[in-house]
């Protein structure tokens, strides 16, 4: 018969571990229901987990009230839920998140700050934003084409037939060094996956 403080000591390992495959079971459960458009079940399972601080629930969660899938529309709650996601490296809330402070130039220099941990996890739609941005120039953040040209190159690999439009026309407004500069920095670039608000100084965009 095992001793007691073994019996604790597995009991102790044990317990998160199931819990933690209980976790991922309901999570492919909620995706499951999203997919086939059941939201009454994605919207049950993701909220439960979601509350217990799952990324990838809050996420999903933050989509349902954002487009208004199976719940009332809500962007605060939408805000809500990207943010407890963004805060754990999530990419992909990160960019939703960016994008509700910066599309509406809500708060600018929040949403592009977002925006680029996103985009230096690889997250495309995030690199094209941020290039159009910096194409464009907003309140609060002055055109650069060189980040320009470096975040929509990025965005427009893999034959993203309308990004590379956008880096095209983009470029119309650019000189050759600008242009040279920012695919120099694009070829250099490396992922730097689960990036947080506090690795803020690792995403500036300003790696000249």
């Amino acid at each position: 018969m095992q001793s007691f403080p073994r019996r604790l000591s597995f009991s102790l390992f044990i317990i998160p571990l199931l819990a933690g495959l209980s976790a991922g079971a309901d999570l492919e459960t909620a995706k499951r229901a999203y997919q086939t458009k059941d939201y009454a079940t994605a919207f049950k399972e993701a909220t439960a987990l979601a509350e217990q601080g799952i990324a990838e629930a809050q996420v999903l969660l933050g989509r349902m009230y954002l487009k208004g899938d199976g719940v009332l529309a809500d962007s605060d709650q939408a805000a809500k839920w990207f943010k407890a996601s963004a805060k754990q490296g999530h990419a992909d809330a990160q960019f939703f998140l960016g994008s509700l402070y910066l599309l509406p130039q809500k708060d600018v220099r929040e949403g592009v700050n977002w925006l680029h941990l996103s985009a230096e996890q690889g997250n495309q739609d995030a690199q094209y934003l941020l290039g159009k941005t910096y194409s464009q120039g907003v309140q609060g953040v002055p055109r650069d084409p060189v980040q320009a040209e470096m975040w929509l190159w990025l965005a427009a690999q893999n034959n993203l037939a309308f990004y590379q439009g956008e880096l095209l026309s983009a470029e119309r407004q650019m000189t050759m060094d600008q242009m040279a500069h920012g695919r120099a920095l694009a070829v250099a670039w490396k992922p730097k996956t689960g990036l947080k608000p506090d690795d803020q100084h690792q995403a500036d965009g300003k790696s000249r």
